[in-house]
């Protein structure tokens, strides 16, 4: 079960976490700000280290400094990085389509792209999860080791299913990545057979 875009109160969230929730949508996003005397559902999250996070690193959804924040406060094992990607992913900017609505797609000056409606109200994004992974390691200064964790082991573990995926080991499904040392995708191999290839 999982807990997110919600304005509950510590109080609240802390009975949502005795009653089996075990993880955090998107932290920060629809949710009410970290505020030092009620700290609502972030502050809950951060403080319990049996709730696990989503956290989306683009710089958009959250400052660097806040990722940095998130990650001092978690860790690899507490976070799953999370794209929270539209169909717009991969394309150029534009005007696209988020079921009945309108998202424009613009890009910064660092090239990262955000995705919004006309009220300006983000609508996911268009990052990719090599982008992510990038973003991790130089928002918060962590190993590859460790930013990897949060994209395999720690998402296998929450969903349950560590014993087969999520690792490289003998009896789980072959899902692998290749990247180069800048950290972009070279191959992805799926249950043991290449469906990518840079070309």
């Amino acid at each position: 079960v999982s807990a997110g875009h919600s304005m509950a109160t510590l109080a609240e969230a802390r009975a949502a976490f005795a009653a089996g929730t075990r993880y955090g949508t998107h932290i920060f996003n629809a949710m009410p700000p970290l505020e030092h005397r009620e700290p609502g559902l972030p502050g809950a999250l951060l403080a319990d280290a049996s709730q696990v996070v989503g956290l989306i690193p683009d710089g958009i959804h959250l400052h660097p400094a806040v990722v940095k924040l998130v990650w001092a406060a978690k860790g690899p094992h507490g976070i799953t990085v999370v794209s929270d990607a539209m169909a717009a992913l991969g394309m150029a900017p534009g005007v696209y389509r988020l079921s009945d609505q309108e998202v424009i797609v613009t890009e910064h000056s660092d090239g990262m792209r955000e995705a919004r409606l006309a009220s300006g109200t983000l609508a996911g994004s268009v990052l990719a999860m090599d982008e992510a992974l990038r973003r991790l390691v130089m928002y918060t200064g962590c190993s590859l080791r460790d930013a990897l964790a949060t994209m395999t082991t720690t998402p296998a573990d929450l969903l349950g299913i560590g014993h087969e995926r999520g690792r490289l080991r003998a009896g789980a499904f072959a899902d692998l990545v290749f990247l180069t040392p800048t950290l972009e995708v070279v191959q992805t191999v799926v249950e043991g057979v290449s469906c990518y290839e840079m070309s």
